[in-house]
This record gives structure tokens, sequence and C-alpha cells, in this order.
């Protein structure tokens, strides 16, 4: 893979660690310092001053967060810093009053919203943290990318499926990682509307309680509205099972990854994933007409490689056939659940099973015979030359079981398309392999194979960008996809979870307000904060155990 896409990846991660940590540090430093003075029966004109000072640097220091969370709320498309910069704007507004406060008793609220930006930037470090991570596990390891497609197999009602190819260039980890958020596309209305009905209150209570109390509502309904879970509603959840499928060799590229994912019902393998070559097994290799023994044995080799058949390597290790001398295959043409027709040299190559013969009207074994060969779940696949059976090739299939529990694994019904050339690999042979309950085995037809194929070269290309990256084949990542697909529901709950305290809390605080202003104190909105914040760090720790 490119050393200079990784490095120039590397060195771009590391510098927005750096960036982010000093936000985060900044954002703690002042909800400290602000705390602390709360503690204390200290003039109003202290902390109204120190709460001034830390908002104008924190906004300095987070200048692009801010500015453009300001800005997308009037395009709306707001960001999870959007709320954060209006708090930090509000505590602005709360400490300047404070320094000018006659009665010298402000209370002092804006340390909690100096917590909710510092929570916010915390989230945002674990997240790059997690990207540098994947980029040195990429970087490590032979790879696959899995890719999302849209496909048209309209008979079979698939319309995406995922496909597991080798990684050959770098892919882009850092843009693909930090393209979308669910936190935000969720909050399009959801942000404006809190923002309005906090600022709508604020105004309110000039009526109610003059300056102080509006300078109070304004920094105590942000403080709200930027809760503590915005930013790790969706990053907590995301992390927990990021390292969860780290363990199974698989790595998430953010929000796209998992919005990919979660429809996806099918997956694209080849047969030599469904059958390795430690599960194959060749009873019996019989010539039967002795002037096709060198052509049988090189034919059939130059066959089964031709058609990457799972039966390949075991074939070419019990005849010891040297590959570089095998004949070049020429017209070949698969035909699913009959076999291949092909021209090697001068001579007219049939390779498949019986029924193949029979359309070409060459007489195959009695079916007495046939049958009693192939008991216990043998297959049986004639070579024919120029009209006259040469060979035939004995030989079992046996399942792989860990396809077989990945796929129980999965616990819903999910379609596996086998890419093969193998006519005895079919849709019932496959189901009775594997006994798979709840999932669809496709084998696909000439047309089908040939838009999947196509697909292939796209990837192969680089046209479409990866959704996951892992160290496994197409059979190690079903488990992979199922979590992936859980995450989703999980992140939109969390979402809803805050956006659900968001709501109560402003109510909440708007009633207290109104009737009890004096109980609208920075720890009453420190610990309404914290609490909803519990349920969240629950769903991520939890919910997508399974």
């Amino acid at each position: 893979m490119n050393e200079e896409i990784f490095n120039e990846q590397y060195v771009a991660a590391l510098s927005v660690r750096d960036s982010i940590s000093v936000k985060t540090i900044t954002a703690g430093i002042a909800a400290g310092v602000l705390l602390i003075l709360s503690l204390f029966s200290l003039p109003s004109i202290v902390c109204g001053i120190t709460g001034l000072v830390f908002s104008v640097i924190l906004f300095i220091v987070c200048l692009n967060e801010f500015s453009d969370g300001i800005v997308s709320i009037f395009k709306l498309q707001p960001s999870n810093d959007s709320l954060n910069s209006l708090a930090v704007v509000a505590a602005a507004v709360h400490s300047l009053y404070q320094i000018f406060d006659k009665t010298q008793s402000a209370p002092t609220v804006s340390w909690v919203i100096f917590v909710s930006v510092s929570c916010s930037m915390l989230m945002k470090l674990l997240y790059v943290n997690e990207v540098i991570t994947n980029l040195n596990i990429i970087k490590k390891n032979d790879m696959y990318e899995v890719s999302a497609e849209r496909i048209s197999l309209t008979k079979r009602y698939v319309e995406q499926v995922c496909m597991v190819n080798p990684v050959i260039t770098f892919p882009n980890v850092m843009d693909t990682s930090y393209d979308g958020d669910p936190s935000e596309s969720k909050s399009k209305y959801f942000v404006p509307i809190a923002a309005g009905i906090a600022l709508l209150i604020s105004l309110i209570m000039i009526f109610v309680g003059g300056a102080r109390t509006f300078t109070l509502a304004l920094a105590a309904m942000f403080a709200i509205a930027a809760s503590f879970t915005s930013e790790s509603s969706f990053v907590l959840p995301y992390i927990t099972t990021q390292k969860r499928l780290r363990k199974l060799g698989s790595v998430l590229l953010g929000y796209h990854s998992i919005s990919s994912l979660k429809d996806i019902e099918t997956l694209v393998v080849t047969d030599t994933e469904l059958f390795p070559t430690k599960r194959v097994h060749i009873d019996k290799f019989k010539f039967k007409n002795k002037i096709y023994m060198t052509e049988a044995i090189e034919y059939t080799a130059a066959l089964l490689i031709k058609s990457r058949s799972p039966l390949r390597k075991a074939f070419l290790k019990t005849v010891s056939c040297p590959v570089k001398r095998l004949p070049k295959v020429q017209e070949w043409r698969y035909m699913k659940n009959y076999g291949i027709s092909a021209r090697i040299y001068d001579d007219e190559v049939l390779f498949g099973n019986r029924n193949l013969l029979l359309s070409y009207d060459i007489s195959p074994l009695p079916q007495e015979t046939e049958a009693a060969m192939v008991t216990k779940n043998k297959n049986l696949l004639y070579l024919a030359i120029n009209g006259e059976i040469a060979a035939y090739i004995l030989f079992t299939y046996n399942y792989d079981p860990a396809m077989k529990r990945a796929a129980e694994n999965v616990g819903e019904e999910f379609n596996i398309i086998v890419e093969t050339k193998d006519c005895s690999i079919t849709e019932t042979m496959v189901h009775k392999k594997y006994d798979l309950q709840n999932t669809k085995i496709i084998v696909p037809d000439e047309d089908e194979v040939r838009l999947i194929a196509a697909i292939r070269n796209s990837i192969a290309e680089g046209n479409n960008l990866p959704v996951m990256i892992t160290t496994k084949n197409a059979i190690g990542i079903l488990s992979s996809v199922k979590q992936a697909k859980n995450l989703m529901h999980i992140i939109d709950l969390s979402i809803l979870t805050k956006q659900a305290s968001v709501g109560l809390g402003m109510v909440l605080t708007a009633i207290a307000l109104f009737f009890a202003p004096a109980y609208v104190t920075g720890l009453w909105l420190f610990l309404f904060n914290l609490i909803w914040t519990v349920p969240v760090v629950f769903l991520a720790l939890f919910g997508n155990k399974k």
C-alpha cells in the first residue's frame, strides 16, 4: 500500500489530535476555575471577569468550530458545535452582567457550559485517537476492503450487496471517517428550535426579573441545550463498538460505515470461501479412455484453474501436475447447473455433470453406477474430449465450521450470493452442506455473474469508497456486519435520549426560573446533565454487546 498516502493521513490525524487536545484542556481549565470560584462567597465581579475572559479565550481557541457552528444554524445544517458556540456566547453575556451587578449576588452557572464544551472536545479527541489507531492497524496488516454496492438482481429481490476485496491502495481513512454524523443530521430542526426556545424564554424573563434573571436564564437554558451528551451520543457507542469489532479484525470508517451497512442483507462470497482447500477431498480420479490419459490430467487441471474451482488445489496436489506446462484454454464457457465447454489445442472439451454430457449426446455412466458412487454427499464430474468420456473425478466438499458459525450468529434472515463456476455448487447443495435455517443461498446465473464482476472491476479501479476494512475475508465479516447494523439502532436511541433530556431540562428550567429562580444554580444544572448522561453511557457500553 502507498506509504505516502498513509504518512499524509497520519500526520493530518496527529495535527487534529494536538489541536483538539489544546481545546479540551482549555475548556477543562475554564470549567475547573469557574467551579472553584462559585464555591466561595466572592464578589460577582470576580466571577464575572473570570468567566468573560475564559469565554473569549475559549471562543478564540475554538474559533473554527464555533464560527462554523453558528453559521451552520442559519443554513439549517447545524453541527455538534452549534449549541456549544451559542452556550459560550450566553456564558459571556452572563459573565458580563456579573461584572456590573450591583447586588453582588448573581449566581455563577457559566462553569456548567464550559463542562459541556470540554466533554464535547474530549469526545472529538477520543474519536480522532480511534482514527489514528485504525490507520496503524491498516498499515500493519493484510487487509480487505468491505464495499456496500447497489446491484440490480430484481428477480432475487436484492438491491444492495456487501463485497470483500483485498486492499490495493491505502484507503482515505481520514476523509471517510469524518464524513457525516447522525447527531448533526438529526439536529437539522432540533438545534434551531432549541436555541429559539432558549432565547424566547430568556427574553420573557426580562419582564419577570429584569436583566439579572434574563442573563441567568440565557446561561441556564443554553447549559441545558448544550448538554454533556451532545457529542457523546454518537462517539461513545461508536468507540465501544469499534473496540469490539477490532477484536473481530474489522475497522469502521465513521458514520459512513454505519449508514452504508445498516440496510445490507446480502453478502457476496466466493465458492472457495465456502469450501476452502482443507475442506475438499478427492476420492477418485479415474480414466475411462487410455488414449487421453495425459490430456485428461492436463485438461482437468487447466479447466479447474480457469474456473478458480475450490477443487483445483486439491487436484493439483493429487496428480502433481506442473502448472507452467498446462495448455491454454480457449472458447471457454460456463453453463450454470451443467458445467464448462472449451477448446484446448484442437480438442473440444467438456467438463461437467451428467446433464452436460446428455445435452451433447454423450452417454455418462449408468444411473445406478453413478448413484452408488455419489453417496455420502460426494460429487461426480466428467471430462469428455471430442465426444468421448476421458475421465471422471469423484470428490467431496465439506462445509467450513467457521463459516457456518458466522452465518448462524447473524441470527436473522440473510442472503449469501455464491460466486462460482463450479456446476456441482448449487443452492440446494450449499443448503444441504451448511444447513442454514435463516440464510438464503443464491447461486447467480450468467447475467448476474457479469453484473457482480463489473462491480468488482469498479472496486479494483478505486471508484468505490470502502465501508469497512477487515483482516478477514467475506466469511469473517458477518459478525462485524451485524454489529455495525445494530450500532445504528443504538446511536438513534442515544440521540433520541439526548434530545429528550434537553427538552425535559428546558421545560423544568423554565418552570424553575418563573417560580423559584434562586434554585437554578450551577450545581442543579450540572446534576441534571450528569443524570441524563448515564443512559447514553449505558447504551454505549451494553447496547451492542451481542
